[in-house]
């Protein structure tokens, strides 16, 4: 077991390397560019080939061609793995390349029915258009380094494609410094995610072939690709729904005060450090061992794996969920308030934060859960899941985002996470969490928070640095769960 947590710690030190430099990044295009209609424009016009990206390059397709690719890995021969994967990168870049050519003809209809609250702005609209033609292709980039990434992860590498993003965020950098020199052209921003895909795609291909991948295609096509599209289609409906969810925050968040839109990006981007950095590591890394397990026939492997899955979750993300919640106005202050970038954005930012914070341990769980579903190749009953919680967001939705505003967007999709979540608990084979037997070790794990939360807000009133008031409340933590008798190696081992 002790072999899993290994491989986590390498996933998440990858995800890390990533999410340092996407901080910086967002600090270098709030800086730069500030929150405006112009921001809005490119989150939104970013936001659609992350669209498409949820549905080939992540969740869907990867979680269902894994278990297939481990098949061949184990069951067949090297050749067999080979054509499997070099077949499934043909397939789905000619797919891609249709809808490349699709939004190509029609990147303003796009646009508009994503930001439909600046329909009567033509300039911005345009402008958006022309940032989605250049920002299409990272797409097809972003998709065959995923693809790659599963076979990568099946031999035993994690650290490699969890760090390719940082690729990315270093181009965006240098395009959002660029763009700021030359007059504040945000469009600097979009060449520079273009030059980064192709930069990662380089990265992760290089090692694909240094772990000894080849393309190969002798004999036709692997007949496992068929399979894994008939097991992605019900899949693509829950993607499908998910990215729903999203999009009816961005088209209300588009009727509400200039910058809303780009005041949910810069709170969703601090949200989604900690639950990248560890939640998705705990993911990634559990559905490459429980589609291991399953293989073997070994169901008290996998449920070890997924007990040893959501006790690190609650070691990791309560603590991180009190510290944003308690934190929120000078974190948002520290990262993100400089140049162009005012105190009223800090405020605006600052209540987004708190209210996808209270989703933060429910998207982490769904991390973990949804990857059970998919190592067992059940893509039917994370659809269902994400149904519920596309009608949750809907009704919380319009209950919320009057007397809110933008952050009751962000609650909203929250709430919804935690019924998706809980939906799937319910439903998933064989396995319950024993709550009785580990009710001590929550217990601590609270107390501890409390003491980190209650530490860390005394500090902050008296006037303290934000960042010896986050290292400080760390280690408060840490010595509260050592004093409890929890011993963070022992527990997770």
């Amino acid at each position: 077991m002790s072999g899993f947590i290994y491989k986590v710690l390498k996933s998440g030190l990858g995800i890390f390397t990533s999410r340092i430099f996407g901080l910086i990044r967002d600090v270098a295009v709030a800086g730069f560019f500030g929150a405006s209609g112009v921001t809005d424009a490119f989150f939104v016009a970013f936001a659609i080939p992350n669209l498409f990206r949820a549905f080939f390059a992540e969740g869907a397709l990867s979680s269902a061609f894994v278990p297939f690719l481990s098949d061949n890995m184990s069951l067949k021969s090297r050749q067999a793995a080979d054509n499997y994967l070099t077949s499934l990168i043909v397939a789905v870049s000619g797919m891609i390349c249709a809808i490349l050519f699709f939004t190509t003809l029609f990147p303003t209809q796009i646009v508009t029915m994503f930001m439909p609250g600046y329909a009567d702005d033509a300039d911005l609209i345009a402008k958006a258009a022309s940032m989605v033609v250049v920002l299409m292709p990272y797409l097809l980039f972003v998709t065959i380094c995923a693809l790659l990434s599963g076979y990568l992860n099946l031999k035993g590498s994690y650290y490699i494609p969890s760090s390719s993003t940082a690729i990315l965020n270093i181009a965006m950098i240098v395009g959002a410094w660029i763009g700021f020199q030359r007059g504040i052209d945000i469009m600097y921003l979009c060449y520079g995610v273009f030059a980064g895909g192709v930069l990662q795609l380089v990265y992760v291909m290089s090692y694909a072939f240094y772990k000894g991948f080849r393309p190969n295609l002798k004999g036709g096509y692997s007949r496992d690709v068929r399979k894994t599209f008939y097991l992605v289609i019900p899949s693509l409906a829950g993607v499908g729904i998910n990215q729903l969810n999203f999009m009816v925050g961005r088209i209300l968040a588009s009727f509400l005060t200039v910058g809303s839109i780009s005041y949910l990006y810069y709170a969703n981007r601090l949200f989604q450090f900690p639950l990248g950095m560890f939640a998705v590591a705990v993911g990634t890394v559990t559905l490459t061992e429980i589609s291991r397990a399953n293989t073997e026939g070994d169901l008290s492997r996998r449920n070890n794996l997924i007990n040893k899955a959501v006790n690190a979750i609650f070691i990791i993300m309560l603590p991180a969920s009190t510290g944003l919640i308690v934190l929120a106005y000078p974190i948002i202050e520290i990262v993100y308030a400089r140049m162009n970038f005012s105190l009223s954005d800090v405020g605006a930012t600052a209540s987004a934060l708190q209210m996808y914070t209270v989703g933060l341990m429910f998207y982490s769980m769904l991390n973990v859960f949804s990857r059970v579903f998919h190592s067992e190749k059940d893509m039917k009953t994370p659809v269902k899941g994400a149904f519920i919680a596309l009608i949750a967001n809907i009704v919380f939705n319009l209950i919320l985002i009057k007397p809110m505003g933008h952050a009751g967007i962000a609650l909203a999709s929250g709430i919804a996470a935690g019924m998706n979540c809980l939906y799937l608990y319910v439903k998933m084979r064989d396995y319950k969490y024993d709550f009785m037997k580990n009710i001590k070790l929550l217990i601590k794990i609270a107390i501890a928070c409390f003491f980190m939360g209650g530490a860390t807000y005394s500090l902050f009133l008296a006037g303290l640095n934000i960042i010896p008031v986050i290292l400080i409340g760390c280690i408060v933590y840490f010595v509260s769960l050592r004093l409890t008798g929890i011993h963070i190696r022992s527990a997770l081992r």
